[in-house]
């Protein structure tokens, strides 16, 4: 069945990169990781929670853009807290994709729902649910494995890391601190055959928090927001070469 025509209007795309709130609501966390990680090569803010009233508590709060809610929830289930949601003048504009089987589709649009997705959930499907409702920022560029040293200052303090990954727009940290979506780092990141050290700062856009039985890595996504010719030139020829040292 195709998907109705999305909601957002092309006024609604930010130029300034605004980073949209998505909630994720499901007591399996491998369901949660599994949505989670269809967002990783998108810029959004993933929120998430185990049941019903934690969903409705992180919505009056946070405010999300777009909440993925499953219908099979135990306490409060899906369908009574979308009905909540949609009672609440406050909330009732948020957006709510309840996930469920495909024989309680006509229940759950029955609940006030704004769409549905059917288990299993693919990346094609629930990646279109996310665009028709949000702004998605997603990243494009490919990127290399990497592991680099790189020192950071926070706000906080200064500390030392190494990455994951990385392209000449950004990299992912393995860092077990979760630094909040939107905080700057000043970043010296340190390449090898000795290269000189660049200095950089970046921007998290994304947070991957520790949590048990996960296999996703904890860690940030940061975007670099400030880059000398020099630093952009010297991650440039730095990825190529091993781009150029790769098979195919």
């Amino acid at each position: 069945m195709p998907l109705p025509k999305s909601r957002v209007p092309p006024s609604a795309v930010p130029d300034g990169e605004r980073i949209a709130r998505i909630l994720l609501v499901d007591d399996v966390r491998r369901l949660i990781d599994l949505l989670r990680n269809y967002l990783k090569r998108t810029t959004c803010r993933v929120l998430t929670a185990r049941n019903g009233a934690e969903a409705l508590r992180i919505c009056r709060k946070e405010r999300p853009d777009l909440v993925f809610l499953d219908a099979s929830l135990t306490g409060m289930d899906g369908l009574e807290a979308c009905r909540v949601l949609k009672g609440d003048t406050r909330l009732r504009s948020i957006p709510v994709v309840l996930v469920t089987s495909r024989e309680r589709t006509k229940e759950c649009l029955q609940a006030g729902c704004d769409d549905v997705i059917a288990k299993p959930v693919t990346q094609e499907e629930f990646l279109a649910r996310v665009r028709r409702f949000v702004a998605l920022l997603e990243r494009v560029e490919n990127r290399i494995p990497a592991s680099l040293r790189i020192e950071f200052k926070a706000p906080a303090g200064v500390y030392t890391a190494y990455t994951k990954d990385l392209s000449p727009h950004g990299t992912f940290l393995k860092s077990p601190r979760p630094f909040a979506p939107g905080t700057r780092l000043r970043l010296t990141l340190h390449l090898p055959g000795g290269r000189p050290p660049l200095e950089l700062v970046g921007e998290v856009r994304r947070v991957v928090e520790a949590a048990p039985g996960s296999p996703l890595l904890p860690g940030v996504g940061i975007r670099f927001i400030e880059v000398t010719p020099t630093a952009s030139k010297a991650l440039e020829e730095f990825i190529a070469e091993r781009l150029g040292r790769q098979p195919g």
